[in-house]
């Protein structure tokens, strides 16, 4: 009975020493809280209770991955484990380890409200944090000694756990009932380290999901459970080419006023807003716009998107990315993936941002996103949180027959209709997003369709007909309905994929994708030969509908004929810009390749013809300027504008 009773006591001990450690990161929160309670003025108790509450699984979380090794040596069912000198070094990492995750939570208390957003990863490359003169940290101590008397406390606590709370026991020996324990321990350590039992480990972008707005969202994240998320994350180049009044700096600023309106801005004002995201939809399959450079056979795979095209107003477009969530935050945050990750998950993603969502919020607009795959799959739901949509639909939220839904997510064709039918009931005006799925691996569509669509040389292929097909019905459904004539439309590719002709192939074509703007009452026609990327869609849609407001974005209305067409992409080390006339690839220093836009197929590169000498050094300035506005903006956390 007595050595049961020690064994009991042994994970009682241990369960309380991790307990313990949870109340002490909680009571680090309410410091933070404390530290800013202004920016969470407002909000109500609930919104904050709420907060502290969802915060625990980011600490649980934070807790587990910084005592993985000396949870799991304290659960050996081994003698081991009771060894003295072990115990000290594993008493050792428990302190060592959860002291700096309290520290930087201590620090960040104060810190956050210089920046507004929790520390990441970057405070291992320029953060100013950490490149200050240290007799500023003397006078930060001094003007700010509630915190080193709170965190002293903290600090204290953990000692206290550390060494009062102890596992030593000579006579500890181990029981078969041991190794359960062990097994049960380490699977809830596992759950404990993911966050809980979802698809994906918690990641810090995740307590967008968990708050109300994006304030509330730094109280529930954890300042090391950050750092650590975003510790591999390489930070952006602190790019600095030219004097902050420089003219040309000032010509391409990312901060736009509203009120600049096209000439047929009257027509759409107040309008709905659909935008669809076609999955993989590459301009190389669609017939409407694969027409110079077609060397393959004359089939199309989108027919019904050929007649939209049609009656529609066409840009030459370009993706800014090659991943869907890039080009998700493109085309919602007006960001480009000028990152070597994308930046939803880098360690900027707690900046504050606008939105097309955020900005259409002010003027009135219930703002919707829909997507037919599972809960936050490349974290979707976790941008759109960000981004401030009212609602977020995905594959769960899908009320047809079972059979409509595949592993993958929901078919296109049923989840249109789901989407037409929400909408039909949704009040105008409206902003709604809709991400198409079908078309990506697995490629799968309904078996009583099959047969029905062309088959090229890839899979791919015969899902683009597929969703096309869905679009097809979609439009048939939603004309019937009241919104769809107060409806503008903004149909896009994310990126293209399983390029076939050589012009698809290389940096130019493997960007190209369909920009298409359609009025269901015909007064948006035509082609336009002007350069287009997915981060000018935001500020042409509110242009359009006569936006109020001030807004954000890196980059500007289509339909404003002072503006520079251009699109920018990034990829492994090299920033390439695209013009009407030219392509320049530049590293960072230089331009390394140069080349007109009529070879196709860049094989000619002109970088060092003096004919093209002049060009070249106007784009070269033209992107250096745009880098220094970006870093400037992402670093310095100054991604938003006021009215």
């Amino acid at each position: 009975m007595q050595q049961k009773n020690s064994q009991e006591k042994y994970w009682k001990t241990l369960l309380y020493k991790f307990g313990a450690l949870l109340a002490i990161f909680s009571g680090v929160r309410f410091l933070f809280f404390c530290c800013n309670y202004k920016i969470f003025a407002g909000e109500t108790s609930w919104h904050i209770f709420k907060a502290f509450i969802v915060g625990i699984r980011f600490d649980l979380s934070t807790i587990a991955i910084f005592n993985l090794p000396v949870w799991g040596f304290w659960s050996l069912p081994f003698k081991l484990r009771s060894w003295k000198i072990f115990n000290a070094i594993a008493t050792g990492w428990f302190l060592l380890a959860n002291f700096l995750a309290l520290l930087v939570n201590i620090v960040d208390a104060k810190y956050f409200s210089f920046t507004f957003k929790r520390m990441s990863g970057e405070i291992f490359g320029e953060s100013v944090l950490l490149t200050e003169n240290p007799s500023i940290y003397i006078h930060m101590l001094m003007e700010y000694w509630y915190i080193v008397i709170s965190g002293l406390v903290l600090v204290w606590a953990l000692f206290f756990v550390a060494l009062k709370l102890s596992l030593t026991n000579k006579t500890d020996k181990i029981r078969k009932q041991d190794f359960a324990y062990f097994l049960i321990s380490i699977a809830l350590l596992i759950v404990c380290v993911r966050g809980g039992f979802q698809r994906k480990p918690l990641k810090p972008v995740d307590s967008n999901i968990y708050a109300p707005n994006l304030r509330m969202a730094c109280l529930v994240n954890n300042s090391a459970s950050n750092i650590f998320h975003t510790r591999k994350k390489v930070n952006l180049p602190r790019h600095e080419y030219f004097s902050d009044g420089d003219d040309i700096l000032s010509k391409i600023s990312p901060k736009h006023k509203c009120g600049k309106f096209c000439n047929t801005c009257t027509d759409f004002q107040g309008k709905n807003v659909f935008i669809i995201i076609l999955e993989s939809f590459s301009a190389e399959y669609i017939g409407a716009l694969d027409r110079e450079f077609k060397e393959l056979p004359n089939v199309t795979f989108t027919p019904f998107l050929d007649s939209i095209i049609e009656k529609s107003y066409v840009f030459d477009g370009f993706a800014n990315g090659t991943t869907s969530i890039d080009a998700l935050t493109s085309i919602m945050l007006t960001i480009p993936p000028l990152l070597d990750a994308s930046y939803i998950t880098s360690a900027y993603s707690e900046n504050a941002v606008n939105s097309l969502a955020s900005i259409l919020k002010k003027d009135g607009y219930r703002t919707l996103f829909f997507y037919g795959g599972k809960s936050n799959s490349c974290h979707f739901e976790s941008l759109t949180s960000k981004a401030q949509f009212d609602e977020y639909y995905c594959q769960y939220d899908y009320d047809g027959p079972t059979s409509n839904v595949s592993g993958w997510g929901v078919y296109d064709e049923e989840f249109f209709q789901f989407v037409a039918k929400k909408l039909d009931k949704t009040k105008s005006p409206f902003l709604s997003v809709l991400f198409s799925l079908s078309s990506h691996h697995p490629f799968l569509y309904p078996q009583r369709l099959h047969g029905k669509f062309p088959k090229g040389s890839e899979k791919l292929q015969e899902l683009i007909a597929y969703t096309d097909y869905s679009l097809q019905k979609f439009f048939e459904t939603a004309e019937q309905m009241d919104w769809y004539k107060n409806t503008l439309f903004v149909l896009v590719a994310d990126h293209i994929a399983s390029p076939q002709q050589r012009y698809y192939k290389n940096t130019l074509g493997g960007y190209s994708i369909p920009i298409i703007f359609f009025d269901p009452n015909g007064k948006l026609i035509g082609r336009s030969s002007e350069v287009a990327q997915q981060i000018d869609i935001v500020p042409s849609i509110l242009d359009l509908v006569g936006s109020k407001h001030n807004y954000f974005s890196f980059g500007s209305s289509l339909f404003d004929q002072d503006a520079p067409r251009f699109a920018i992409s990034y990829k492994d080390g090299i920033y390439q810009l695209i013009t009407k006339d030219f392509v320049c690839k530049f590293d960072g220093e230089n331009v390394v390749s140069f080349y007109q836009r009529s070879d196709f197929l860049l094989e000619n590169n002109i970088a060092e013809d003096p004919k093209y000498f002049e060009e070249k050094e106007n784009l070269q300035n033209f992107t250096k300027a745009f880098l220094q506005q970006y870093s400037k903006s992402i670093k310095n956390n100054d991604m938003t504008v006021s009215d």
